[in-house]
């Protein structure tokens, strides 16, 4: 777990954030969630998806939602703006949370979003807590799939859902890496789709939405080459998150979805009543 968190935990992040929003000409006092979202998105298809996801959550504005493996909190705070919930978000990286929270305080948010830095498999929170769930391309980097997902389901309300869009592995091994979520196989845990399937069914969780987004991750990252000699980078990017070398692993991602190597899913998981 030690080089998972090394590994998302870039320095001084919130600065660099601002330096490349003060360097784009934003006004930070009128900075937007659309200003943020080449660097705060960072998943498959960024903010389409998120919104794909908000409406497939269905969350209503009295509920109180837990976003497991946050980020820097992109989705965390779309989806509290768009729905009008309070979501918590929790990350492995203190990092991450500490510019979770400035960028939140920067969009005066604070209110309906907070977070808290711990890891997924071990929730500090008591039962039957939140009246939804939502993580993001996060169960990757965690090895004990089952028993994150039953934290997920201890801490989710009887009668409540997960959403669930997670990348997955898929016919072929091995994975070409780097990837945007590791450097090397020694902090990436994928299963396929069917396992994925079944660890969720083992953690108690009833299946009620199943889709297969990987065509669409396919089209996303279609234009991806293999990038030669210095990469030209963003003032504003997740390169900021993971790294300068973030389009030799884009480009990997693209040759993994297109070898069939991973594949893409979008869920939701229902805590039965």
């Amino acid at each position: 777990m030690k080089h998972i968190h090394s590994y998302y935990s870039p320095n001084d992040l919130y600065n660099k954030i601002i330096d490349g929003l003060n360097n784009i000409g934003k006004e930070l006092s009128k900075v937007t969630l659309d200003d943020l979202h080449p660097v705060d998105e960072f998943h498959i298809r960024g903010s389409v998806a998120t919104q794909e996801l908000i409406k497939l959550a269905e969350f209503t504005p009295d509920m109180h939602i837990l976003d497991v493996g946050c980020g820097v909190g992109g989705s965390t705070r779309r989806l509290s703006h768009e729905t009008g919930c309070l979501v918590t978000g929790i990350d492995l990286s203190d990092e991450y949370i500490d510019a979770a929270e400035r960028l939140t305080q920067l969009l005066n948010m604070q209110e309906r979003v907070k977070f808290h830095a711990c890891s997924a498999t071990a929730l500090p929170y008591d039962d039957n807590t939140f009246d939804g769930v939502w993580s993001i391309q996060m169960n990757m980097n965690v090895e004990d799939k089952l028993l994150w997902l039953q934290e997920v389901y201890r801490v989710l309300k009887p009668g409540c859902r997960a959403i669930l869009y997670e990348v997955c592995g898929h016919k072929n091994t091995p994975v070409h890496f780097p990837v945007p979520w590791a450097q090397d196989g020694s902090m990436s845990f994928l299963v396929p789709p069917e396992a994925f399937r079944d660890v969720i069914k083992a953690a108690g969780f009833d299946i009620t939405v199943w889709n297969d987004k990987t065509d669409l991750a396919q089209k996303a990252f279609a234009n991806m080459s293999e990038p030669k000699g210095e990469p030209q980078l963003p003032e504003l990017g997740v390169h900021m998150l993971v790294g300068h070398d973030i389009l030799t692993k884009a480009y990997n991602l693209r040759r993994n979805l297109d070898e069939e190597r991973v594949s893409l899913i979008e869920t939701v998981a229902v805590k039965p009543d």
